[in-house]
């Protein structure tokens, strides 16, 4: 898995393993029958606020798949947060067009206060185009990630 890619989420409930995020909802989709290897790790902190981040990104995109009819989903809109809010570098190219390099958002490029940061600003930045209060952004985040 890249550590750009949203990270695939199960909880164990009932003695299985239920798929937490759209990543993995989408994943468990694309398996044909038969059996899987998994590797199993348990999350640290800045792995779970990792997670809420792709959650939340799941969220927005259904809504504003919604409310625009054009569908988005958690990849793009990470892409879409990090070219609107700055997390590129510029690199100019000999033709003088301008290249948007997006830094990363992994674990070892986000300190837990700098992840802390950035989920603050892709919130207010998701529930402006939303129409709505960052907490109800928030507790449906909250609702879908249990």
């Amino acid at each position: 898995m890249s550590a750009e890619a949203a990270p695939l989420l199960f909880a164990k409930r009932l003695g299985s393993l239920r798929p937490v995020n759209g990543s993995a909802k989408r994943a468990l989709d694309a398996l044909d029958d038969g059996t899987v290897t998994i590797k199993i790790t348990k999350a640290n902190r800045n792995q779970r606020r990792r997670a809420v981040y792709w959650i939340m990104l799941d969220v927005a995109a259904d809504a504003l798949t919604d409310a625009t009819g054009t569908f988005f989903d958690a990849d793009m809109l990470h892409d879409i947060l990090r070219d609107k809010l700055g997390l590129v570098d510029e690199v100019t190219l000999p033709s003088g067009d301008i290249y948007l390099k997006r830094k990363s958002t992994s674990d070892r490029a986000m300190s837990e206060p700098d992840r802390a940061a950035w989920m603050d600003r892709c919130a207010k930045v998701l529930s402006h185009w939303l129409h709505v209060e960052i907490d109800q952004l928030m507790e449906e985040t909250r609702k879908q990630a249990a």
